[in-house]
């Protein structure tokens, strides 16, 4: 069956990658169309007209496939220029994803894998492995380089930072209690560095 997804021709990508890419955009379109419950192996492999020996040699469940689907459409969100001052860079990756979660189907999509990973330890683990450790890493890297520039408190709880970054959006999303406005990542991005920044680094006035 990979055969099938891969053809016959010698030129162009490579044949798993290609088959690994038909995976992939399998899984998003289940994913998408009919949601968590329609993202099976069984489901993945025929769309994708691969093997399910194929799926498990490259993801260890259903839940990682899924995951690894969603980030390879929303990669865009971690593209921020680290090189920008804190400020703006933070700002940059709030926005980002509070604009994917808002404008387009990650957003629901996101809520339902969060409920279902509270029962799914293969949900879970894949949560944290393929969207937000990811995100996580660039954050924790951009604070700290900012406390080894003198800019933030050195005594920080790194971790604790970037839950109060990230949680009021999580919040919203869950509970739809207080929309994803444009402002949000700007006002959540203000709020937190006021508090960290180190009394020679804090604004004036």
């Amino acid at each position: 069956m990979e055969e099938a997804v891969a053809g016959r021709a010698t030129r162009g990508r490579p044949r798993s990658e290609r088959a690994r890419s038909a995976v992939l955009e399998a899984a998003a379109e289940l994913l998408v169309s009919g949601g968590i419950d329609a993202v099976t192996m069984e489901a993945i492999a025929a769309r994708a007209q691969v093997s399910k020996a194929t799926l498990y040699k490259w993801w260890p469940s259903r839940a990682h496939v899924m995951l690894e689907s969603l980030f390879s459409r929303t990669r865009h969100t971690t593209e921020i220029d680290e090189s920008a001052p804190l400020e703006e860079a933070l700002v940059s990756q709030l926005s980002l994803v509070t604009r994917e979660f808002r404008e387009t189907e990650t957003g629901p999509l996101m809520a339902d894998l969060v409920a279902a990973g509270q029962a799914d330890p293969d949900i879970r683990a894949a949560l944290d492995e393929q969207w937000l450790r990811p995100r996580r890493q660039i954050t924790t890297r951009l604070l700290r380089a900012a406390v080894e520039r003198g800019e933030l408190d050195p005594g920080i709880d790194l971790a604790a930072a970037v839950d109060q970054l990230f949680a009021p959006v999580y919040y919203r999303l869950l509970l739809g209690h207080e929309p994803l406005h444009d402002d949000l990542a700007a006002t959540l991005t203000g709020q937190l560095l006021n508090g960290l920044r180190t009394g020679a680094a804090a604004p004036k006035g």
